[in-house]
């Protein structure tokens, strides 16, 4: 019986995690956007080159 829960134990951690690793892209995602669309990073538009974003850090 402890095996059962020492295999219920392991995945809990894993789902913990994978949930956490989510949690960390989905917010690098959203941090990715805001710089994308920050106005203050835009670059003028070129009409040879299109429109270029500035996202250095």
């Amino acid at each position: 019986m402890s095996e059962l829960g020492a295999l219920s134990s392991y995945a809990l951690a894993v789902q913990n995690m994978q949930m956490s690793l989510i949690k960390n892209q989905v917010e690098m995602q959203q941090q990715a956007i805001e710089i994308l669309l920050d106005p203050e990073r835009s670059v003028p538009v070129s009409s040879s080159l299109g429109q270029n974003v500035d996202i250095s850090l």
